[in-house]
């Protein structure tokens, strides 16, 4: 007799082993953004009145494509996905701010993009990426931080590589994004 599946347990996927790495990780791929003087920010739907998004997507699939090729990252170890911004979403804050400012309603998607991890989420669907998703604030954006706080997801065995992004709107808007594996 089997019991029904509201009954039946839930298993969580399987987490590797924590382990000590030696060394600095290796860098699998790289991108900044811009990488030449006319770039511009390919727009994003679902996402509005703000650059630190498409930013933060654009920056990070430049850097899969070199590594995987077009979406989704097929046969991609599982990979975290690490942002850091010392300034955050300051175009969203602003719109935010504007509307409230003068009583205007505030469009709904503004609450949406106003969480980091929402563009994180984006581009973990797109990629069909599996690892956690990190927002970090101001005080990781230095590579070194950046790498450790890769480093750790590694080692305490939830990632088995890690796509660390670093974003700040300007202007001008700059970011960065790195591949990073043991």
């Amino acid at each position: 007799m089997t019991a029904p599946s509201s009954e039946l347990p839930l298993h969580a996927p399987p987490v590797a082993a924590p382990r000590v790495l030696d060394g600095p990780l290796r860098v699998l791929a790289e991108a900044a953004w811009p990488d030449r003087p006319d770039d511009e920010l390919p727009p994003i739907a679902g996402f509005v009145e703000s650059s630190f998004s498409p930013l933060v997507a654009e920056t990070a699939e430049r850097c899969l494509r070199r590594r995987y090729g077009p979406p989704p990252a097929a046969g991609a170890p599982r990979t975290a996905l690490l942002l850091a911004s010392p300034t955050g979403d300051t175009g969203t804050a602003d719109a935010l701010g504007r509307a409230t400012g003068t009583g205007r309603r505030v469009a709904p998607l503004l609450f949406f993009q106003s969480n980091p991890n929402a563009v994180l989420g984006h581009l973990a669907a797109r990629w069909q990426l599996d690892g956690p998703v990190v927002a970090l604030g101001p005080g990781f954006e230095d590579p070194d931080r950046l790498h450790e706080q890769a480093r750790l997801l590694i080692e305490d065995g939830d990632a088995d590589q890690v796509l660390a992004i670093t974003a700040v709107q300007g202007p001008p808007d700059h970011a960065t994004a790195v591949l990073l594996a043991p």
